[in-house]
């Protein structure tokens, strides 16, 4: 074969790759959409690995999260991890709120200035479209992979935003062809390597979550702390 002929030919493949990888990010963002407007909650179990490259650890936990979308579109959110150590973190309109049973103590953190910081990062869970992902986000399809017995669009995405990007440089999604929800997240948050991965397993989408659900349920006597984020 000519150098003319295979570079004809390498060019055919690359250019059948991009339209082929064009159009399965145009089918993921038309499953989001679709998901997105049937999206009222889900219950599901939780894993979550937070790895730290500089002592090359690795600190893992796992529970269950309820998540539910109000009327007006806010996403609030408890996660309740009971394993190695048990604790509850529950995100409202206005703050975000850490039980920590053995500390007997809650800590609330007021997110009132820092509202549309956290929606962004919340878009990167349950009932995102996919055009509030291209608004916020600038997105790459890095293949098709199977995450347990859930055929997905893995993505990745990098904040538009500069304040975002100080607090997080890429993300990763794993898209469920099935429900258009996400099964497997990754959050890089440094450029030295760290990052927090979480799967999702026993997905219950649109189960009923009610109010009292996605409250903390404390004792009586607790210390409540107001961190500064």
């Amino acid at each position: 074969m000519t150098r003319i002929a295979l570079g004809l030919l390498l060019l055919g493949t690359l250019l059948n790759l991009s339209a082929q990888s064009s159009g399965d990010l145009d089918e993921a963002y038309a499953r989001l959409d679709k998901s997105a407007q049937n999206f009222k909650s889900v219950i599901a179990d939780i894993k979550r690995n937070v790895h730290t490259a500089v002592i090359n650890d690795d600190s893992r936990d796992q529970g269950s999260i309820k998540v539910k979308h109000d009327k007006g579109h806010e996403t609030r959110m408890l996660i309740d991890f009971t394993a190695p150590d048990a604790k509850t973190v529950s995100i409202d309109a206005g703050s975000v709120s850490m039980y920590l049973p053995k500390q007997k103590t809650i800590q609330v953190y007021d997110i009132g200035t820092k509202r549309d910081l956290v929606d962004q990062f919340l878009l990167l869970g349950f009932g995102a479209s996919g055009s509030d992902l291209k608004q916020h986000y600038d997105v790459t399809l890095l293949g098709r992979e199977m995450i347990g017995s859930d055929n997905t669009w893995h993505l990745q995405l990098v904040p538009k935003s500069a304040d975002a990007l100080k607090n997080l440089k890429k993300a990763e999604l794993w898209i469920a062809e099935s429900s258009g929800l996400p099964v497997q997240q990754k959050f890089v948050t440094s450029g030295s390597g760290d990052y927090t991965l979480v799967t999702y397993s026993n997905m219950k989408p649109n189960a009923a979550v009610s109010d009292n659900a996605l409250k903390l349920n404390v004792p009586k006597g607790v210390t409540v702390e107001h961190p500064k984020l």
